[in-house]
């Protein structure tokens, strides 16, 4: 039974590749990287006024591949049912990173107020203390200043330009989400893996090798996830490990930022990508080489950027599944002009 499971998805996966390969290149011919057409100020690669319409500047970057067809290949994916959400308790993080505050949850009894037996309550969260989406204002190239598609930073603190409301009012984010279970590979093939709170670099050549040895083929479209061991390590630290690794320390592990990783990551034309660390990349980047991901994802692409996801249970889904694409959906915050959002993303086989 499980190789008729196996076999019929392999033939479902081959009809969908064949039918999004040819409705993304249809629909978004994409140039070589540096046949790009040369945007002024901003380093060869930009892609700013590709996705423009009708003399409207686009607000939503890659988010565009993600067309109906699209989506109709993708929910090919889904052949038993087996559903995993992926975001972390809101309250995991014990201590958020880079001064920002703790989540707190307030009980409200309105038996107080309204004499109904009845509760409310009321969230504080900073949406970049958890598991989260980065929206298009979220980070500037830093020597410019600007966000996607030339948004400045005096225009990014007044208006609601490049607001995570963009991505709700399309109906969020659905498409084929492919992870790459790195740490798994990486303790197979090298052993022990490196701390999750240091700043090591995982180069595109392992993620080249984890697909591989997964037999997972990427799309133009797909969501890509990274598994580097962040959230394992945090859910087995100690309070005082928390505290070192996260509040006292902005290091950690995640995709190097170099010219093959931007390549690598423009080639394969994501949708949006994300993993399980505070950063996607290794934190903090080197700004001065000048392939920060951040600005390359964010800025030069308008890709979406997860970080913090739970991919612990996915993982093992995965693994015990042998296959490590499903369908994806993500339900941000409908929030106006929104720069952070818990993702509401679930995993679905």
């Amino acid at each position: 039974m499980a190789d008729t499971l196996k076999n019929a998805q392999q033939r479902l996966s081959a009809v969908a590749s064949s039918i999004t390969g040819g409705l993304v290149g249809a629909g978004h011919q994409f140039p070589a990287f540096e046949d790009l057409p040369k945007v002024e100020g901003e380093p060869q690669g930009c892609l700013w006024g590709f996705f423009d319409k009708d003399g409207k500047k686009d607000e939503i970057g890659t988010l565009n591949l993600l067309t109906a067809s699209l989506v109709t290949a993708a929910s090919r994916e889904i052949i038993d049912g087996t559903h995993i959400q992926l975001d972390w308790p809101l309250h995991n993080v014990q201590f958020p990173g880079f001064g920002r505050k703790v989540f707190s949850q307030k009980k409200v009894d309105l038996m107080v107020s309204l004499n109904f037996k009845s509760m409310d309550d009321e969230l504080h969260i900073n949406t970049q203390s958890g598991s989260q989406w980065d929206s298009l204002k979220h980070f500037a190239h830093q020597a410019t200043g600007k966000y996607y598609n030339g948004l400045t930073h005096d225009e990014a603190t007044r208006t609601d330009t490049n607001g995570i409301h963009n991505w709700c009012e399309r109906g969020g984010i659905v498409g084929r989400g492919v992870l790459i279970d790195w740490l798994s590979w990486y303790e197979q093939h090298k052993g022990k893996a490196p701390s999750a709170v240091s700043r090591h670099e995982i180069p595109v050549e392992e993620l080249e090798a984890t697909l591989k040895w997964q037999d997972t083929t990427t799309r133009p479209g797909d969501i890509m996830i990274i598994r580097s061991g962040y959230v394992r390590w945090h859910n087995n630290a100690s309070e005082a490990e928390r505290k070192s690794g996260t509040q006292e320390n902005s290091i950690a592990i995640g995709m190097k930022g170099c010219e093959e990783s931007v390549r690598w990551l423009y080639d394969h034309h994501f949708a949006a990508v994300a993993g399980d660390t505070v950063a996607f990349e290794a934190w903090p980047p080197k700004f001065e080489e000048g392939w920060c991901l951040h600005e390359w994802l964010l800025t030069q692409w308008g890709s979406p950027i997860g970080e913090m996801w739970d991919l612990e249970k996915l993982s093992a889904a995965c693994a015990e599944k042998k296959r490590w694409t499903f369908f994806l959906t993500s339900a941000p915050l409908h929030v106006k002009g929104g720069i952070g959002s818990p993702p509401g993303a679930i995993a679905i086989f």
